[in-house]
């Protein structure tokens, strides 16, 4: 009987500093764990972990963290929080190269593709507070096939409900993406009859536990701290938020 195959990737974008450590923890749980849980994806499911995508960008960004960064626990007064070129090429656009797929790592990509065919694909991310699920607002792309649509939202409905369940504040959906353009690095899934979603969780850059405050934060022209349909347990309007935070919320869902 065959198996589900997952890919899980991390740090295409190397500031998002998050998704690489969260990703060796899980690794390891799924390894070692006995909860009944852990092990039934482990029986049950091919689990693909690229810890991180984009290798120099990383290695870029550790060495700005150790030299300019690492005695810093406010943002209000914190240097830029990552070097001026961590990608080469096209740096943030690492991930706008699904169509045209002219760089190394875009291209590692694909051929994992087409070495595994896995039918779902996750991209972690680090961005928004305190942890968006990819949904999509529209308009969407008309060449996704309504399944795949509908598939999103789902995942997106049933992650919520469960991280709702679990007690995590400020999970949503809906009001970042609009779920249209296919050069995303997770399109080459979609575009190829599998189901490609990500994860934005938010982040400090920094191993520090900093106070933030979100009060003036708006997303599709809403306060991010106000309850919608799309986020029912909005955050608070200062949190303390550290990389422990950052790996508990994106660790819970990828576990959902």
């Amino acid at each position: 009987k065959a198996k589900p195959i997952m890919h899980i990737t991390a740090g295409l974008h190397s500031p998002e500093t998050g998704p690489p450590e969260m990703v060796m923890e899980l690794a390891y749980r799924l390894a070692v764990s006995n909860h009944p849980d852990i092990k039934n994806i482990r029986d049950n499911v091919i689990l693909l972990i690229t810890p991180i995508t984009d290798v120099d960008g990383r290695a870029k960004v550790v060495d700005w963290y150790y030299r300019y960064l690492q005695n810093f626990d406010s943002r209000d007064y914190i240097p830029s929080m990552s070097p001026p070129y961590w990608g080469k090429y096209v740096f943030h656009d690492n991930n706008r190269d699904g169509i045209q797929i002219s760089q190394m790592l875009t291209q590692n990509y694909v051929q994992a593709f087409r070495d595994w065919h896995p039918i779902y694909s996750l991209d972690l991310h680090e961005s928004v507070p305190l942890m968006y699920v990819s949904g999509g607002t529209g308009p969407y792309n008309r060449s996704v096939d309504p399944i795949t649509i509908r598939e999103w939202q789902w995942a997106a409905s049933y992650e919520l409900a469960e991280l709702q369940r679990q007690g995590l504040q400020g999970v949503w959906t809906w009001g970042f993406y609009t779920g249209w353009n296919p050069s995303y690095l997770l399109w080459v899934t979609n575009n190829h009859n599998s189901m490609g979603r990500f994860y934005e969780t938010f982040g400090n850059a920094s191993a520090r536990t900093m106070e933030r405050d979100l009060s003036n934060a708006k997303y599709a022209g809403k306060d991010l701290t106000s309850q919608q349909w799309y986020r029912a347990d909005p955050p608070d309007k200062k949190v303390t938020w550290s990389l422990r935070n950052n790996t508990n919320y994106m660790q819970s869902g990828v576990l959902a």
